[in-house]
């Protein structure tokens, strides 16, 4: 079926994931947490990635919730439609 120009952008917008260096970024820094290597201001940084994942996850969810209403679905069903599974954090 044709989308709307309000559910491709909608789509985009959950899509889009963290860009590549900040992906890289936080790698980095998770598996220095792990091996216990992480500096004070290394771990300040985590902090701050983290904040902005979950701000930008709660923006997905908005923007999923506004797709399902447009589609008179709900949002587990929405979800099953498009294939989207959480994503485990570490």
């Amino acid at each position: 079926p044709r989308l709307t120009q309000t559910e491709s952008e909608l789509l985009l917008k959950i899509n889009q994931g963290l860009p590549p260096a900040t992906q890289q970024q936080l790698d980095e820094l998770i598996a220095k947490r792990q091996t216990q290597t992480l500096a004070p201001e290394e771990h300040q940084e985590l902090i701050r990635l983290t904040e902005d994942i979950e701000k930008s996850d709660a923006e997905r969810l908005r923007y999923l919730l506004e797709l399902a209403a447009l589609r008179n679905l709900s949002l587990d069903e929405l979800t099953r439609h498009l294939g989207i599974h959480p994503i485990p954090h570490d």
